[in-house]
Parts: structure tokens; sequence; C-alpha cells
């Protein structure tokens, strides 16, 4: 009786697998429109990211006491919590969009944000504008272009089914994971004290490891949720040649 079963759902999700492709064409069209949805929050997020450093920023040199020390506790003053609000919803923003468009799009969009910033900086903080800064300028709206054009529109649906058996159960992940930290360790204990204070670098390739995780974090959680949100999730679904209960491929579910 169990094998008939198994039969009944094997032969219900390969009916539903021809089913579903007929309609590549829409699911396509569907695709470029997700894509686009996350690029735009991406810029918006990452400008609204910009605005909020310097509105804290003004809110420090508001506080700067003739003397250069400040004259109150930075979390007594109202427009540095305003700037904190502001810099948590364009994270959130941000997040968000790893559910419409592919980590590969949305983390080099990011750097619009350093484009807005220069631009603040310069015409409301009257910070110099330097001919290397343009050149900088010009190359980080270059790559992101390039980025934009170059990835594909397609980006993979990740759920709960697909994450735990093509990402999370590879013994690479494992790998990658074990190697990333004890590479952190490594920069924490050896390289942090001897060459930060030398370079900048040492910090930047600190945090571009460590983000590289949460990249993928926020990629799998935005996708979920986005699902849970927008998708159908009023019937049984199947993955593969496996037929599952309703709702049960999304976050919020």
């Amino acid at each position: 009786q169990r094998q008939m079963v198994r039969d009944a759902i094997n032969g219900s999700c390969a009916l539903d697998n021809s089913t579903t492709s007929r309609g590549e064409e829409s699911e396509a069209e569907e695709g470029t429109n997700t894509f686009v949805i996350g690029v735009i929050l991406s810029v918006v997020a990452d400008v609204i990211i910009a605005i909020s450093l310097n509105v804290q920023k003004t809110a420090h040199m508001r506080n700067e006491g003739a003397d250069g020390k400040p004259v109150k506790g930075m979390l007594k003053l109202p427009l540095w919590w305003l700037g904190l609000l502001l810099n948590v919803g364009g994270e959130l923003g941000n997040m968000l969009a790893y559910g419409f468009a592919p980590a590969s799009v949305v983390a080099p969009v990011g750097s619009v944000g350093v484009i807005a910033n220069e631009v603040i900086a310069v015409l409301f903080l009257k910070e110099p504008f330097r001919w290397r800064d343009a050149a900088g300028l010009v190359a980080i709206v270059g790559g992101v272009v390039l980025i934009i054009v170059a990835v594909p529109e397609d980006p993979v649906d990740l759920n709960a089914v697909v994450l735990q058996r093509e990402y999370y159960a590879r013994p690479a992940a494992y790998g990658y994971l074990i190697g990333l930290w004890c590479a952190v360790v490594l920069f924490l204990v050896h390289v942090e004290p001897r060459y930060a204070q030398k370079s900048v670098l040492v910090w930047l390739l600190l945090c571009s490891m460590i983000s590289s995780t949460t990249v993928i974090a926020a990629r799998g959680f935005s996708s979920m949720l986005t699902q849970a949100v927008g998708g159908d999730c009023a019937g049984a679904h199947c993955v593969g040649d496996e037929l599952f209960p309703p709702c049960r491929l999304t976050l919020a579910h």
C-alpha cells in the first residue's frame, strides 16, 4: 500500500512538472520583473544607508565642543537616532532585495551607496572632492553596469528543500565555513595586532570574509520570505520528484 502511495505521489509530481514546463515563457517574464525589482530595491536601500551615515556624522559634528570632545553622549542625540533608524531601514530593504535578484548582483550594486555618500558629503558636509575620487566613482559605475548586464536574469528559487539538499548538505559548504572562520581567527590573532594600524586593507579583507557568509544567509532568508508573502502555497508543491504539503517550503510556514 505504501508503494502505491509513493507511485501516486511521483505520478502527480511528474504531471506537475510536465504542466509547469509549458509555462516557461511566463516564468521567464516574471523572473525579469523580479530581477528589476531587486536591483531598484537595492539601489534605493543603499542610498538610504548613505544618507543615514551622513546624518549620523552631522550629529557628531554638531555635538563637538570647542576642545574637540563631544558635548553629550551620542545616545542623547535625536539626530543620531534618526540616522540609526534610516540605516536599519536601508539594511532591511537591502536584505529583501536578495529575494528578488541574485546575490551576485545585489552585493556589487551596494557600491551605489559609495556614490551617494560622496555626493552628499561634498554638497552638504563640504568635504573636498579630488580627482582620484572621480576616477574611483567612474570605475564603480562601470563595474556595476557590467555586472547587471552580464549576470543572468533568472535567479534560482531558494526554498527550504533546495537549501538543505543542494547547499547546506554538501561537504564543500562545511569545508568553506571551517576554512573561513579559521582565517578570521588567524586575522584577529596574528594579522590585526601587527598590521591593522598601518593599513586599512586588513579590516577590508576581514569584513569581506565575514560578509561572504552574511550575503549567502540573507539570500536564502529573503528568498523564503518573499515566497511566503507572494508565493502560491495554497496547494501541494513538488520539488524534484517529491510532493510536499502546502506552505512547507517557505520561511513563514
